[in-house]
């Protein structure tokens, strides 16, 4: 079974609820094209996918996800989309050699699931979430 989903099995009847979910789908869709296509171009911002709390976050973890070698340390200049990709990719399971195959969308998607448990736990952490009824 591949890594992401190759078709959305719903349950739902309501038509808005229906559309709510395929706009959900539509943004993960859409975000992981961005990075895709911007992998390599660092005059694309990150700021294109990412927020700049999200960027934050990226800056804030992204020691933890490079290694101690220079060929593991993240090779864009900061704030750029390459750099934030680079960093979604290792938490997505990518090697991180600039030698092998590049990131593909199935990692960069499993690095965004991972990323979005990360976020979420960071804003928790710093307060910036209110939980209300």
């Amino acid at each position: 079974m591949p890594p992401y989903p190759t078709k959305i099995i719903t349950q739902l009847e309501s038509s808005i609820a229906i559309q709510r979910l395929t706009i959900l789908a539509l943004s993960v869709a859409v975000r992981t094209l961005q990075m895709v296509e911007g992998r390599d171009n660092t005059q694309l911002s990150a700021q294109l996918t990412f927020c700049l709390e999200q960027q934050q976050c990226l800056s804030g973890i992204q020691s933890s996800v490079e290694g101690d070698t220079k060929k593991l340390q993240n090779p864009y200049p900061r704030g750029c989309l390459p750099w934030a990709n680079w960093i979604i990719a290792r938490l997505g399971g990518w090697s991180g050699y600039t030698s092998g195959r590049p990131p593909g969308m199935p990692t960069l998607v499993h690095g965004l699931r991972q990323f979005e448990s990360i976020f979420l736990g960071w804003k928790l952490a710093l307060g910036g979430l209110v939980y209300t009824r």
